[in-house]
């Protein structure tokens, strides 16, 4: 009977040990997930900056199409959404304010230029939020704005590249002060 007993106690003591290992070992599975995001999210800034400044070059090159430069934008949102989900798991106080601005993408082939300028630029459909989550948003929300500056213009007049080139001039400052807030 003893040894019964002293079988039950062993196995469930083993039990209980199999348990806590294998949830600790997922919370820090968790963990290590999301320190992966956060790593390629502050890798990926540098490259957004770089692609950033491609897109300036692109635009001052005589021929350069409304394609190349619709392409250029649509790497730079790919690249910002991954940036912005990073920011999301360092800084969860933005949480609602970057998946409001997320959910731009979902309206982008709809929305005006100016309802873009009042929503997402100054923040009229967005909740209020500390200003790191603002300078975070912006590596979205500016080359969502030259989507929509080509897709208004796709002869792209002098107008429409003075205006892509100082929504990319003005990206490459909120990059600088997101690293420095965000990612450092």
């Amino acid at each position: 009977m003893k040894s019964k007993k002293s079988f039950v106690l062993n196995f469930l003591f083993i039990c209980v040990l199999i348990n806590q290992i294998s949830c600790g070992s997922s919370a820090n599975v968790a963990n290590k997930n999301d320190q992966e995001k956060i790593s390629k999210a502050t890798a990926l800034l540098s490259n957004y900056e770089i692609e950033a400044k491609n897109l300036l070059v692109m635009l001052d090159a005589s021929g350069t199409t409304s394609k190349v430069i619709q392409d250029k934008a649509n790497e730079l949102l790919s690249v910002s959404e991954i940036i912005l989900q990073g920011a999301q798991l360092k800084m969860p106080k933005c949480n609602d304010y970057l998946t409001k601005t997320l959910a731009l993408k979902e309206i982008l082939d709809n929305i005006t230029n100016e309802s873009l300028e009042k929503d997402y630029h100054q923040d009229g459909a967005l909740p209020e939020a500390p200003s790191e989550c603002y300078h975070t948003k912006d590596l979205f929300v500016h080359p969502a704005t030259v989507l929509v500056l080509v897709r208004d213009d796709p002869d792209l007049k002098n107008e429409t590249k003075l205006s892509i080139n100082a929504e990319i001039t003005e990206v490459l400052v909120h990059t600088e002060q997101v690293r420095q807030e965000v990612f450092s």
